[in-house]
């Protein structure tokens, strides 16, 4: 079991290793695995946004319009959480 925050509400989850998305317990929301393109850290995202600021770098992430199933990224893999953008 992967021990994940929500990027929304930053309740810890609980998540199975080979999950792709979950939804968070406490807010409802929709949350996928994004790595960020230029430090490569693996973190979550809220599906809603289309921006989001990395956990590491602070650089601005455009993320997808549409997630693909299999281009995601497995939740035992994931590092970190990622912020709003802009960030508050």
């Amino acid at each position: 079991m992967a021990y994940l925050t929500c990027p929304w509400c930053l309740a810890p989850q609980q998540v199975g290793d080979q999950e792709r998305a979950y939804q968070c317990y406490t807010c409802y929301v929709e949350v996928a695995f994004f790595e960020c393109p230029e430090c490569h850290l693996l973190q979550t995202v809220s599906k809603r946004w289309t921006a989001c600021t990395c956990g590491r770098c602070e650089a601005k992430i455009d993320l997808p319009r549409r997630w693909g199933f299999v281009a995601g990224a497995t939740a035992e893999r994931v590092e970190g959480w990622a912020q709003t953008w802009p960030k508050l």
